[in-house]
């Protein structure tokens, strides 16, 4: 039997109710987990072992992978992710929360890192296929088949323009809002929304050109 009208608003007021719920509980979850990290970040500042311990444990393995995607060299991406870390703990008494959360601060150094490599080396240094990347920090698993797809994945990056492949690496690998995207590469947040049409759009054609191995 066919819904009536009454019954359609009270799905859809169900529906938007759920919405609503689900919206708050992601909200709250936010709000949460940025207390969480600012206390995290205070303990680091007072130089608070533990604190910078699991500071290095979250961004080490977060950094490698941003930068081997970038550089195709497991060594030079251990490397830089060594030096961001130190860089971190450095300079970490000069955080002021300011609507930019700890993460994107650390993600606009290491960007700024592998500017600067890059402005030093005329050419990347490719990885060789063999070598695979390190598990220690969160990369696949040594196996041809997942080494063959991460080829896939760095041929296909290669397409975009830089800020779209920033905009790719912090979304999807690292997994940042659009707000620290935005922080990070210095954009607006609907700039960071439109670069990652375009981006998804090109890494699609790219892919589905691409033959698997």
């Amino acid at each position: 039997m066919a819904a009536t009208g009454g019954e359609l608003v009270l799905d859809q007021a169900a529906g938007l109710s759920k919405a609503l719920a689900a919206e708050a509980a992601r909200v709250a979850r936010r709000q949460s987990e940025r207390e969480e990290e600012l206390e995290l970040v205070g303990r680091a500042q007072r130089y608070d072992p533990d604190a910078l311990g699991r500071i290095y444990e979250i961004y080490f393995p977060k950094i490698y992978q941003y930068a081997y995607l970038q550089l195709s060299d497991a060594q030079l991406a251990e490397d830089l992710a060594g030096g961001v870390l130190l860089q971190v703990v450095e300079s970490i008494e000069k955080f002021h929360y300011r609507g930019t959360p700890f993460g994107a601060w650390v993600f606009r150094i290491a960007r700024n890192r592998i500017i600067d490599m890059h402005r030093r080396k005329k050419r990347r240094q490719h990885v060789d296929l063999h070598e695979g990347i390190p598990t220690d920090y969160g990369a696949p698993h040594h196996e041809t088949e997942r080494v063959l797809e991460h080829e896939r994945v760095r041929g296909a990056l290669e397409h975009l323009t830089d800020d779209q492949r920033q905009v790719v690496l912090l979304k999807f690998a690292e997994g940042l809002d659009n707000q620290s995207i935005a922080n990070v590469i210095g954009r607006s947040e609907g700039a960071v929304k439109s670069l990652q049409h375009r981006a998804l759009v090109t890494l699609r054609k790219a892919l589905s050109e691409q033959p698997i191995e």
